[in-house]
């Protein structure tokens, strides 16, 4: 707030000087002192005050000035600012001008000059005082009529509000009563007089309002207890809703809820109470049909329930026995496979063989490897059917896959006289994100229908890349087939403003935002029947061609479908009789950062054993004598030491005896079972181990009688074998069949054992068929030069730093001496294909090591 102002006016500055000094030691720092020469300049300094919003308190003005007289000045002065007080100063009485000052310029005070500083000082604080005092009783008195004015209009709006309040509660369907503190009515609505059966307020207290207004207990002749009745609980401070009061008047029951409600006043006591309550006769009467029927439906829902629960222990039992049906069959069936898939992978590679027996080995491995195919697929749809397939994303090369595939069905395509083409969009990336083996056993499936029902012309696999789902276009085509025109209708609006796929919650964050691969088969083969098409995703159903060839389980189109669906996608098939079928799905795919790509694998076959290592006993435990025959096969030739045994028994007596260093168990044997041998074992160990500790000995292993590591082995299929297995000791787990990959890598973790590889990795083993296509084709095997050894050991070491211009300088480095084999090398990595590029620098290696050694 700012401060008042006292203005000084006189034409003698010395003056001025001496009574502003003056008026400082009276005022202090209460006031502002401000002075002017003259009236003139006391008007402006006036005018500005005011425009600053500044209180002039009180002017002190000289009479006699040159420009113009003091009480007129002071008249000026009280026509601008009526509140201020005003004092003459002058040395010569003028009475007309005093009277003109008092009248006019409301004149505090005349001081004649010289002054008393002492008379001076007071009166300018008593002149100061009195503006205030004045200033602070208009205030007040302002303020009293702004609270009246508020009053008024609130006691308007109270009387208003009151107004409406009482209309609107009179124009209410719900009965309203409000009641005194002891119980009188103070008021009740229209509606509540209506449902009362009364035209005025009774003077009934509240304890006689049962008998007054024939309020009874619901369902009863008993009037309801005055003690009970809602409103006098709410008087003593509850809050109460009951729907079992029923009004009967005049030979009329009426059903009504009541709510009442207790208002307090500031100090915490019950000032009135409110009671609603409005006829319920409908709801009651709803309520009762409502519950009758529940009653009823409960019964035939408990008969239901009955019959589903024996229908559903009757579907588990069945469920229970195809499982385990499936289960042993898949023992019985994949055991053998286990040794001819085995036996094929050793015998493969030999140098021994001869082109066409080699051949034929990988026909054997080939036919093996479709009778497993065959076998999962029936087990994949067992999975599916019990919903517990999930997917398993991960990062792979998409090239490399389509390569492999390309591979796989060239030769096919060629005998049957098919021209097979892989077209793949440029801006496919390499490297993607999902699950690539459900993703490669749907191409398998679909490449396979293709090249077995086309007599001629071609098979083309499209591959293109989108931002959304085109599926919403296949609504208008009328060959296309899908499983519901609103699945499709619902996958192309979810997918259509697809960003980032999540197909694992727990999966980090590797890649960039998603997308969509779509990818087209068609052929022009013999074509699908209109009436067919409906059914040819159904599990076991073939079309009439497929029958009339007698070759498949008719599960791969089934199969196929599930697993788009599992990785979010979808599959619809367009075809025509005579001129073809093009199968067409899309999957999301999340694309990959460049850091995260996985560093080239390069396979190369195990020759033996590094030196210096110890002489590691293995127990090979199977019931089954080819069974061990394969792996005394894939492992005698390295120098391990060997020992069999034919069940759990005989393996307990042999680890006791032999001390091995691992175990290779089977879990299926007669006598005693791998499980009850682990345990077993394991069991021993633990006792023996306890027993040094109880005698005081250090636990040290003997090098002579080392704790052996348990590795089951088992052909079943069984869900939850590999837990059990873990669970009751084994120290890892392999599924039968198996590659010899497998058990070397199992050998490397549990033992730490160091091979020698051979250089060449022409033959890969079963277990890694993404590789099949690595090997060199015969054209390049015909054009292998002689290459510098430095060469050779430089290029090498390039190919594993998967360094795409590092490779292609050094391929550069020998264009000029041999410009056809560069251009094979060139093109192989111009497809990022590294490892086919190793494979054939390691050929040409051997091929010249082999002249050297001819020559010798």
């Amino acid at each position: 707030m700012k401060k008042p102002v006292i203005v000084c006016i006189d034409d003698e500055p010395d003056v001025l000087n001496s009574l502003k000094i003056e008026l400082k030691k009276a005022i202090g720092d209460r006031c502002i002192i401000e002075t002017a020469e003259g009236g003139a300049d006391a008007l402006e300094l006036l005018a500005d005050l005011q425009a600053d919003e500044y209180e002039i308190a009180l002017v002190l003005s000289d009479y006699i000035m040159p420009d113009i007289k003091g009480d007129e000045l002071l008249r000026k002065i009280h026509e601008n600012s009526p509140e201020t007080l005003t004092i003459m100063l002058t040395g010569q009485a003028d009475l007309e001008a005093l009277s003109n000052a008092i009248k006019y310029a409301k004149l505090y005070r005349y001081i004649p000059k010289p002054w008393q500083n002492e008379d001076l000082k007071l009166t300018v604080v008593e002149a100061v005082h009195s503006y205030l005092q004045d200033q602070k009783l208009t205030d007040e008195i302002l303020k009293r009529q702004e609270v009246n004015e508020e009053l008024k209009l609130v006691n308007e709006a109270l009387s208003a509000s009151e107004s409406r309040l009482r209309q609107f509660l009179e124009a209410l369907p719900v009965g309203v009563s409000v009641y005194n503190p002891d119980g009188s009515i103070a008021y009740f609505n229209q509606t509540a007089g209506e449902l009362l059966g009364a035209d005025t307020i009774s003077e009934s207290t509240a304890e006689q309002l049962a008998a007054t207004y024939q309020l009874y207990v619901a369902n009863t002749d008993e009037l309801y207890p005055p003690d009970n009745l809602p409103i006098l609980r709410a008087l003593k401070g509850e809050f109460v809703k009951v729907d079992d009061v029923e009004i009967r008047q005049d030979g009329k029951i009426i059903a009504i809820e009541i709510n009442t409600t207790p208002i307090f006043d500031a100090s915490g006591n019950v000032a009135y109470a409110i009671a609603a309550f409005q006829d319920i006769s409908d709801r009651k009467q709803a309520e009762k049909i409502l519950a009758d029927y529940q009653r009823t439906l409960e019964a035939q829902i408990d008969e239901r329930t009955e019959q589903l629960q024996q229908a559903a222990l009757a579907a588990e039992a069945a469920n229970t026995a195809k499982s385990t049906f499936l289960a042993n069959m898949s023992h019985e069936l994949r055991t053998p496979l286990n040794s001819i898939l085995g036996f094929a992978q050793i015998m493969e590679p030999s140098p021994n063989l001869t082109l066409e027996n080699r051949e034929n080995m990988r026909i054997i491995r080939r036919s093996g490897e479709h009778l497993l195919t065959l076998i999962n697929e029936v087990l994949d749809l067992s999975k599916i059917e019990a919903g517990r397939m999930t997917i398993d994303p991960k990062i792979f090369d998409l090239y490399r896959l389509l390569d492999d595939l390309q591979d796989m069905f060239q030769l096919r395509a060629q005998n049957q006289e098919l021209q097979l083409l892989f077209q793949r969009a440029p801006d496919v990336p390499q490297y993607v994100r999902t699950d690539d083996t459900k993703l490669r056993q749907v191409l398998i499936n679909l490449l396979s229908n293709a090249i077995h029902f086309t007599q001629s012309g071609e098979i083309i696999l499209k591959v293109t890349k989108l931002e959304n789902s085109e599926f919403i276009n296949l609504l208008e085509t009328p060959i296309a087939c899908f499983d519901t025109t609103i699945s499709i209708r619902d996958f192309s609006r979810t997918r259509s403003n697809f960003e980032t796929v999540d197909l694992k919650e727990e999966a980090e964050d590797l890649t960039v935002p998603g997308f969509f691969l779509q990818f087209k088969i068609e052929d022009t083969g013999v074509g699908i029947a209109p009436e067919e098409l409906d059914n040819i995703f159904k599990a076991f159903v073939q079309t009439a061609s497929g029958q009339k060839n007698h070759k498949g389980t008719g599960l791969g189109l089934n199969i196929s479908r599930q697993f788009v669906r599992l990785m979010g996608g979808e599959i619809v098939v367009e075809s025509q009789l005579e001129l073809g079928t093009t199968f067409k799905f899309e999957i999301p795919v999340d694309a990959v950062y460049d850091a995260d790509i996985p560093a080239l694998q390069i396979n190369r076959e195990v020759t033996g054993l590094e030196p210096n290592q110890p002489c590691y006993r293995i127990l090979i435990v199977d019931d089954r004598e080819d069974n061990r025959q394969l792996l005394v096969k894939m492992l005698s030739p390295l120098g391990f030491g060997l020992q069999q045994a034919t069940n759990g028994r005989e393996a307990i007596e042999m680890w006791e005896n032999w001390h091995p260093h691992l175990i290779l168990m089977d879990v299926r044997m007669p006598v005693m079972d791998g499980y009850e041998a682990t345990k077993k074992i394991k069991a021993s160990i633990q006792q023996r181990e306890q027993e040094q500790q109880k005698n005081g000995e250090m636990n040290i292993s003997d090098p002579e009688s080392p704790i052996p590591k348990i590795i089951a082995l088992t052909a079943s299929t069984i869900e939850g074998r590999r837990s059990f297995a873990l669970l009751v000791g084994c120290d890892d787990f392999i599924s039968k069949p198996f590659c010899k990959k497998d058990i070397f890598d199992t050998l490397n973790k549990h033992l730490g054992v160091k091979y020698v590889y051979s250089n060449s990795t022409d033959f890969i083993s079963t277990g890694d068929r993404n590789n099949l296509s690595a090997s060199p084709s015969n054209a390049e095997l015909a054009c292998l030069p002689k290459l510098p050894a430095e060469w050779i050991n430089n290029i090498k070491q390039v190919i594993r730093s998967a360094d795409f211009d590092l490779i292609s300088r050094t391929i550069e480095g020998i264009r000029d001496a041999h410009p056809e084999f560069a251009e094979i090398l060139q093109g192989h990595l111009d497809n990022f294909d590294y490892q086919k590029i190793f494979n054939v620098i390691t050929e040409t290696e051997e091929s010249d090591n082999a002249d050297r050694g001819g020559t010798n």
